[in-house]
């Protein structure tokens, strides 16, 4: 016999029916296309690289002259002032350098002076000749006429002495007053010649001198220059930093002898920090200066930095790399290629201290408003 088991008072639960195909898929659909949208619309308004470090424009220290180092007055890590001396070299030789340019100077001042006197000089020798010419041209006319006296006396005399009207005596004084006249006319002429030409040797002298003065001036410039770049020398034996900043990568040792330009240690201007993202190209098309961005530094993990979009390079990475990117050479493969963009941390932020150049970074750069 069977037995059946009678359940009362209990209502059965009525079956769930489930919602049609159709609208599952069309619930699907919204959700995958809100999504999407999001997504797109999202991927639109900011652009991101973790292609991006910190930077600064490190200032290389290097002597403008050669020489021992004698003294190396910071170490690395240190922070300096601009101006502040951070090697100084031994000074020895170019104070003797100096007192060699200042010695030549004198030696050009003293040929310009002693120059400047023989013209002086010449200058009193030219007024005498010019006045023996004078005296000498004076005494000619007067002996020329006294030599024409005495000739006119002469041809009177004789005269009268043919005629015996004039005793020989006074014909023959007469004669040799004659002759004595002509003699000192002839006398005065090469006098006069005498001193025309000490004028023209005084003339040509004037014209020597003045070309002597000018060469020993251009000499005084020259020793001037020469004691100019001298005192320059003898003051950059002391190398000093040219802006303020942290000392670092310090190689110059005291007793190392450099050259010019030897690299003897770096300073970073850590108050001048900048970020360096480096961009696909398809992430600029919107990108522009002035935009908001938001900058993760490795370093400093939970901080986020507020930055600007300050320039963009003038080429891809690669047009600057040693070996610059030859499409045209080999085979043919697109690499999406990168810009590199410059951002400026925004003023008052006091993590941005705590940061060093060459800091691995993530950047967000927010392209709304574009």
């Amino acid at each position: 016999m069977k037995m059946e088991a009678v359940t009362e008072g209990v209502p059965l639960k009525p079956k769930r029916k489930l919602p049609p195909r159709g609208v599952l898929m069309l619930g699907a659909a919204l959700v995958v296309g809100t999504g999407g949208y999001v997504y797109i619309h999202s991927a639109k308004a900011s652009a991101t690289t973790d292609n991006a470090y910190v930077k600064t424009d490190v200032t290389i220290v290097a002597p403008r002259v050669r020489g021992h180092v004698a003294e190396v007055l910071v170490g690395d890590n240190q922070p300096v002032k601009a101006g502040q001396i951070l090697v100084r070299l031994d000074p020895e030789e170019y104070a003797a350098r100096l007192a060699s340019a200042q010695g030549d100077l004198a030696i050009a001042d003293a040929a310009i002076a002693s120059a400047e006197a023989a013209l002086n000089r010449l200058g009193s020798e030219e007024q005498m000749a010019v006045a023996e010419v004078r005296e000498a041209e004076t005494g000619i006319r007067a002996a020329d006429a006294e030599a024409t006296r005495a000739k006119a006396d002469w041809v009177r005399y004789d005269a009268l002495l043919k005629t015996g009207y004039a005793p020989r005596r006074d014909a023959d004084r007469i004669q040799t007053q004659a002759v004595a006249a002509a003699a000192a006319a002839d006398k005065t002429r090469a006098t006069l010649a005498v001193s025309r030409s000490q004028a023209g040797v005084t003339a040509s002298r004037r014209g020597e001198l003045i070309a002597a003065i000018a060469q020993a001036k251009a000499q005084r410039q020259k020793a001037a220059a020469a004691l100019d770049l001298a005192r320059q020398d003898q003051q950059h034996v002391d190398i000093r930093a040219p802006v303020a900043g942290v000392v670092g990568d310090r190689q110059a040792n005291v007793g190392d002898y450099v050259q010019p330009g030897s690299r003897l240690l770096v300073v970073n201007p850590l108050d001048r920090l900048y970020i360096t993202a480096n961009f696909k190209e398809t992430q600029t098309a919107r990108m522009l200066n002035g935009q908001a961005a938001k900058v993760k530094v490795d370093a400093l993990p939970g901080v986020v930095l507020k930055a600007h979009v300050e320039s963009f390079a003038p080429g891809t990475g690669s047009e600057f790399a040693l070996l610059p990117f030859e499409p045209g050479v080999g085979n043919f493969t697109k690499i999406v290629q990168r810009v590199p963009v410059r951002l400026r941390f925004d003023p008052g932020q006091a993590d941005v201290a705590k940061l060093r150049p060459g800091l691995s970074a993530k950047v967000t750069v927010e392209l709304d408003g574009a």
